[in-house]
This record gives structure tokens, C-alpha cells and sequence, in this order.
């Protein structure tokens, strides 16, 4: 029986299964770590953010009065909680398929870095929507919009180049 090939070599030699190991570095470490525990520390203050803020305005019918009297304020609210939700699920989903190493993983984080760059830019519009708010908190927005919008060029040309991902996220 034949050995699986698994794929040519630069000279066009066909290279089996057997014969196949990845090159370069691979495995958890690195960049990733520091990739890793952004996320943590995302999942944290998201989920803070959902008890200490959000639920207690819902739970106090305080957003219902925000969607009847001051409607731009109800949107706004709308919109972080569900920035909230996001940030509260996601990286659980990413960790999981980081450490089970699993192809979909740098995917997966590109797309999360992107609806998240997404989301503060629908965020700050909506803040400016919203004449009540003060200048900071729209200023503040504007700060998160930049530190996110660097913060995804940074992340997902990391993915996309990185020699340590490439060969770890392979199955």
C-alpha cells in the first residue's frame, strides 16, 4: 500500500505523510499569549460591565424609559449592550478554539477583531446621535474607535503573517 502524499515540495517532489513535519516554530506561545490575555481580561470587564451596568437599568425598567422619552439614548444603551454580549461570548468561543488548535481559530479572530472595530464605530455614532451625552464620553468613543481600529491592524496582520499560527492552527 501506498503512503498518503501529502503534498509536492518546492521542486516538485511529492512529500508523504510520513515524511511531513512542520517547520519553524509552533504551539501556544509568544504572541499568542499576549493575544490570549487580551481576551481574558475582555471577558472580565464585559462581563462586569453586563452585571454591575446593564442589568440593573433593565432590571429597573430604567431602559424602557431611555426607548419612550429619549429614543437616541435607548439606541445607544441598545448598542452596548449588545457590544457587551459580543465581548462576553467571543472569547470564550476563541479559547476554545485556540487551545484545541483548531484551523477556524485565525479566522475566526480576524472576524472577531473586525465586527469588533465594527461595533465601536456603530458605538460612536451612536453616542453622537445622542445630544444629552457629554463631550467626553463622545470623545472617549472616539479614543476607543482609534485604539480599536489600531488595535485590529496590528492583530489581524499578525494572523495573517505569523509563522507560529500558520503552523500551529492546521487542524
Amino acid at each position: 500500500m501506498e503512503p498518503f502524499v501529502r503534498d509536492l515540495n518546492q521542486n516538485g517532489k511529492e512529500v508523504y505523510e510520513d515524511d511531513y513535519t512542520r517547520p519553524g516554530i509552533s504551539g501556544f506561545g509568544g504572541w499568542l499569549i499576549v493575544f490570549s490575555i487580551g481576551l481574558i481580561l475582555t471577558f472580565i470587564y464585559a462581563v462586569y460591565s453586563l452585571v454591575d451596568y446593564v442589568w440593573p437599568m433593565v432590571e429597573s425598567g430604567e431602559v424602557a424609559d431611555y426607548f419612550s422619552y429619549y429614543p437616541a439614548l435607548g439606541a445607544a444603551v441598545l448598542v452596548e449592550t449588545v457590544s457587551h454580549l459580543f465581548y462576553a461570548v467571543c472569547p470564550l468561543v476563541l479559547g476554545y478554539l485556540c487551545f484545541k488548535q483548531k484551523r477556524l481559530f485565525k479566522t475566526m479572530s480576524i472576524a472577531y477583531l473586525l465586527l469588533s472595530l465594527l461595533l465601536s464605530t456603530v458605538a460612536y455614532f451612536a453616542y453622537l446621535s445622542v445630544s444629552e451625552l457629554a463631550s467626553d464620553f463622545v470623545d472617549g468613543a472616539l479614543r476607543d474607535l482609534i485604539k480599536n481600529g489600531i488595535t485590529c491592524l496590528i492583530w489581524t496582520l499578525y494572523f495573517v503573517k505569523s509563522e507560529r499560527v500558520r503552523n500551529t492552527y492546521v487542524v
